[in-house]
């Protein structure tokens, strides 16, 4: 899981739809502030505000001149009346700051909002109002992470402040027995988020082995979520906890069976562990599942070709070609006619080779080893014609190793003109012989010439 989907899950915990639900709990503390803890005016005040800001936030795009500048006075007035209390009880300081959030929220202003959110923190609250203050700055932290002009400074920061108040709402969270989380709401899916979002600001503070624990709590609490079990596997991985990520991916092949990322990073984790035969059987899991990817054909290819399977090998090369997931490049036909090579379908091989050569790609030795496939398979015309060639264009030099090649390919080519009956043409080419030991085997077909 890479940095940019790790922001894309932190986006969609804190979607506009998010915040709003964080917002209702929040109304539901405030309007506990009743008239009994109210003075009357500042909560008539307070209702009438409320009202005024419900019709204008139902309200369509399009608005006179003359609304749109109500509106404004409205949120004028709000804002003012959010000031006015500041300096007042803890009760008219929550019934001012719930307005005054809604405005901010409304409004995507996310920075004032976390300061508003912060200030009550620094009230004397009841347990459930620190639990639902604390998730709210967190969320509003986290949202200013956001914003495209954002530096990585500021965002680095902004996830320090994130990971403050997450931590502080576990603190209390942890505290609490069964019958008090059910009281404050406080269910396996909420810890759960909360956990995947501490372990998203460890993340990408690089603070990656702070991360983790959370990260496996988010999993643990909701195993069959997908997004906490993707950071689990992304934090493992860039700690190189192999073991730990092949254990996990293990589980991920099970609950996500259809996903072909998990199958083959399953077989990579083999891999990386050593364990070839385990990767080989997971990629021919994915494969038969027709979920194999083309780095997970070339993989495949090559573990049959070290486990001695080369037909196995050349099917998987065949198969990722005409899915049209392999291009037929140089490491495509080289892997392809290895495979026919030791396989020893030296006809095949020889396919591959001029299909190569067609696709103007050639190996170091190709013409070599075409002669030789040629001669093997008994295809002497073709096999002379191979190795006159390669005497013409073939090795240069005087030295003892260039004229032992010079005669190997001169003596094979006098072969393959005694098997075509060319009986004097290959008499003149054992006669041209030149090393000792050339003409010690040239020696007894000369006799029969």
């Amino acid at each position: 899981m890479n940095l940019i989907r790790v922001k894309q899950h932190c986006s969609a915990l804190l979607s506009g739809t998010s915040l709003c639900l964080m917002f209702l709990l929040l109304l539901l503390s405030m309007t506990n502030a009743n008239a009994k803890q109210v003075p009357a005016s500042v909560y008539s005040r307070y209702i009438s505000l409320t009202t005024a800001f419900t019709k204008m936030s139902a309200q369509d795009d399009k608005q006179s001149k003359a609304k749109v500048q109500s509106n404004n006075i409205l949120i004028k007035d709000i804002t003012d009346f959010y000031q006015q209390q500041r300096e007042h009880s803890i009760e008219r300081q929550l019934l001012a700051s719930n307005l005054q959030l809604q405005v901010l929220l409304m409004q995507e202003d996310y920075q004032q909002g976390y300061q508003v959110v912060n200030q009550l923190l620094g009230l004397s609250l009841e347990l459930e109002q620190q639990l639902t203050f604390q998730q709210l700055a967190a969320q509003l932290a986290a949202s200013l992470t956001a914003d495209a002009v954002t530096t990585k400074g500021q965002a680095t920061k902004s996830w320090s402040v994130v990971a403050k108040h997450l931590n502080a709402w576990f603190t209390l969270v942890d505290k609490l027995d069964d019958k008090q989380r059910a009281k404050y709401k406080i269910t396996t899916t909420k810890q759960a988020r909360n956990a995947a979002l501490l372990a998203q600001a460890y993340y990408l503070q690089d603070k990656l082995t702070v991360a983790l624990t959370p990260s496996k709590r988010a999993y643990q609490l909701v195993p069959k979520n997908e997004s906490y079990l993707q950071l689990l596997l992304a934090l493992l991985q860039r700690l190189d906890q192999n073991k730990q990520l092949n254990k996990y991916l293990k589980i991920a092949v099970v609950d996500f069976p259809k996903a072909k990322d998990y199958w083959e990073r399953l077989a990579y984790s083999y891999l990386t562990l050593e364990q070839n035969k385990s990767a080989l059987s997971t990629l021919a899991i994915t494969r038969n599942q027709g979920l194999l990817t083309a780095q997970g054909y070339r993989v495949l290819a090559s573990l049959y070709l070290q486990q001695q399977q080369p037909r196995l090998a050349a099917a998987v090369y065949l198969e990722g070609a005409e899915k049209k997931l392999l291009q037929q490049d140089r490491a495509y036909f080289k892997g392809l006619s290895n495979a026919w090579l030791m396989a020893r379908e030296r006809s095949m091989a020889l396919i591959v080779l001029a299909q190569a050569a067609d696709a103007g790609i050639k190996f170091a030795k190709h013409d070599q080893q075409q002669a030789q496939l040629l001669y093997l398979e008994a295809r002497w015309s073709e096999a002379e014609l191979a190795y006159a060639a390669l005497l013409v264009h073939g090795v240069k030099g005087d030295d003892k190793k260039s004229l032992l090649m010079a005669d190997k390919w001169r003596f094979l080519l006098a072969v393959s003109q005694i098997e075509q009956g060319k009986k004097a043409q290959a008499k003149d080419n054992l006669q041209l012989l030149q090393t000792k030991q050339y003409q010690g085997y040239s020696k007894g077909w000369l006799a029969q010439l």
